[in-house]
């Protein structure tokens, strides 16, 4: 992936849950696809862009996540902007919120 490439925001699946991560998104960079970038917010703090992870519990029982995908820092903060910037189109009332 180049950080040149054009980004388009291709879903947002809310979830309804009112657990931390607020919806699903589907994003394509040139010619790739990445599914399930995560929008969330914590009560009270602003909203975050999260990369798509895979999660499994150790043999302790804790609950452990890895990011599916390393992004190099300007690529990955257009692609949060994107995210961010569609969120807040789709959701007005749920602007960020500055901590």
């Amino acid at each position: 992936m180049d950080a040149t490439q054009e980004i388009k925001i291709i879903e947002i699946k809310p979830l309804l849950n009112g657990g931390l991560v607020r919806a699903y998104v589907t994003v394509s960079v040139g010619d790739w696809i990445v599914y399930d970038w995560r929008v969330i917010q914590r009560e009270g703090e602003r909203i975050l862009v999260s990369v798509p992870q895979t999660s499994w519990k150790n043999r302790e029982g804790q609950v452990r996540y890895r990011a599916l995908l390393t992004i190099p820092g300007e690529l990955k903060q257009r692609i949060e902007v994107a995210i961010l910037s569609a969120w807040e189109k789709e959701n007005p009332s749920e602007r960020r919120k500055e901590p």
